[in-house]
């Protein structure tokens, strides 16, 4: 009898070492701090519609520029979904995505959500930060995930931005 007891007492043991190996090799990595820069080019297309007095409302415009930094390093292409400009209060908002391509041609699509201040009809540069996060990623990139922050200078008549971000991603 004693026999079968420590058998099944290994056994047991065994199989509970087999377990923790298995839940930590499933288990999430711990977020990793990342950093970098951020351009985008000249606004491509898009419409511009005055939603009221002194407030511009900016759907659809594209740029084409690059991110720096980390697994977030590649050729960029913005999409501003929409951005509402008051001009009477200088303060916008901003709805965009962007999908950067990797040099292992990941496609890691980021939103971005975000203020705009600085905002006048006769303005050279306005400042925009917010928030980013990852929405989707395709390739080996695939288990991305990640958030952060961004701020960045736009040139006002061109749409050009320089930026940094920096955030976490795991």
């Amino acid at each position: 009898m004693t026999k079968r007891v420590t058998v099944t007492v290994v056994g047991l043991a065994a199989l509970t070492v087999a377990c923790l190996v298995v839940v930590a090799a499933a288990a999430p990595s711990p977020p990793t701090p990342i950093s970098g820069t951020f351009f985008k080019g000249p606004a491509v297309g898009g419409r511009d519609r005055f939603a009221g007095q002194n407030v511009l409302q900016v759907r659809d415009e594209k740029g084409f520029g690059t991110l720096s930094g980390g697994v977030l390093t590649g050729s960029a292409e913005y999409t501003i979904d929409e951005e509402i400009i008051n001009f009477a209060g200088g303060v916008g908002t901003l709805h965009a995505h962007v999908a950067i391509t990797t040099v292992d041609r990941s496609v890691i699509t980021l939103r971005l959500s975000g203020f705009t201040s600085g905002v006048s009809p006769t303005a050279q540069t306005v400042t925009v930060t917010g928030s980013w996060v990852v929405v989707s990623a395709i390739g080996p990139s695939a288990h991305l995930q990640g958030q952060g922050q961004f701020t960045g200078v736009e040139n006002f008549q061109t749409g050009e931005t320089n930026g940094a971000f920096s955030g976490l991603i795991h």
